[in-house]
């Protein structure tokens, strides 16, 4: 797990393994940062081959 904060943008971004064992940390930062200016985005890796991901966005994007 990686936790980033953003104090200008009032943003906690945590960064989770794809493996999901972090998991059960996000709850307590949930209730740490409940009622506070500060929103929680949770980015989790996956397995798949990036640039052909990015591609199939481009794509479909267009």
């Amino acid at each position: 797990m990686h936790i980033e904060f953003d104090h200008q943008h009032r943003i906690v971004s945590i960064w989770l393994a794809s493996d999901g064992a972090d998991s059960d940390l996000l709850d307590p930062l949930y209730q740490q940062y409940r009622g506070t200016p500060y929103r929680v985005a949770v980015f989790r890796s996956g397995r798949a081959n990036l640039t052909d991901c990015t591609s199939a966005l481009l794509r479909h994007n267009r």
